[in-house]
C-alpha cells in the first residue's frame, strides 16, 4: 500500500493534492450545504403537508357542513313545494267554488230578471184593472152618495152625516170622495132649487 502511496505521490504533485483537498473540501460544503436545503425542503414539506392535512379536514368540515345546509335545503325546498302545491289546490278549489258562485249568480239573476219582468207586467195588467176599476167605480159612485134622497131635508142630513164618514181628519177619511160627495152634493142642490150652500 506504501508503495502505492508513493507511486501515487510521485505522479501526483503536492499542488494536485492541495487542489484535489480543495475541491474535496468544497464538495463537502457543496454536500452539507445540499443535506441543509434538504433538511430545509423536508421541513418545509412537512410543514406543507401538516397545511394540507389541515386544509382537507377544514374542507371536509366544510363539506359536511355544506352538505347538511344543502340537506336542510332541499327539505326545505321540498316543504315550500308541498305548501305551493296545496296553496294550489286550496285556490283552484276556491276558483271552482267562485266559478260556481258566479254561475249561481247569474242564473238567480236571470231568474229575478224574469221574475221582475212578470211582475212588472203583473204591475202594468194590476194598474190597467185598477184603473178601469176606478172609473167603474167612480161611474158608479156617481149619484151613490146621495141614492134615495128625495127632498131638501134628506139632501143636507145626508150630506152631513158623509162628511162626518169621509172627513180627511177621520180615520177613513179620504180627500177625493170629500171633493165628490161635494161635487154630487151642489148638483143635487141646483136640482132641487136650492142655493148650493153647504149644510
Amino acid at each position: 500500500m506504501k508503495e502505492n502511496d508513493a507511486e501515487i505521490s510521485a505522479l501526483v504533485s503536492k499542488e494536485d493534492i492541495q487542489d484535489y483537498k480543495r475541491r474535496l473540501f468544497a464538495e463537502k460544503v457543496m454536500l452539507s450545504s445540499e443535506r441543509a436545503e434538504i433538511a430545509e425542503e423536508r421541513e418545509a414539506l412537512n410543514r406543507e403537508r401538516k397545511a394540507i392535512a389541515r386544509e382537507r379536514r377544514q374542507l371536509e368540515k366544510e363539506t359536511k357542513q355544506l352538505s347538511a345546509k344543502i340537506g336542510s335545503m332541499r327539505e326545505s325546498a321540498e316543504y315550500e313545494r308541498k305548501r305551493l302545491k296545496s296553496e294550489a289546490n286550496l285556490l283552484d278549489g276556491k276558483q271552482k267554488i267562485i266559478e260556481r258562485a258566479y254561475r249561481s249568480l247569474d242564473s238567480d239573476r236571470l231568474r229575478l230578471n224574469m221574475e221582475y219582468d212578470a211582475l212588472h207586467r203583473e204591475r202594468e195588467n194590476l194598474k190597467r184593472l185598477t184603473e178601469r176599476s176606478s172609473k167603474e167605480m167612480e161611474e158608479y159612485a156617481t149619484g151613490i152618495f146621495f141614492r134615495g134622497v128625495n127632498n131638501q131635508v134628506a139632501l143636507k142630513k145626508r150630506y152631513k152625516d158623509l162628511m162626518k164618514i169621509y172627513h180627511p181628519d177621520n180615520i177613513a177619511g179620504d180627500h177625493d170622495i170629500i171633493i165628490k160627495i161635494r161635487e154630487e152634493y151642489e148638483d143635487l142642490c141646483r136640482r132641487f132649487g136650492m142655493n148650493g150652500k153647504r149644510a
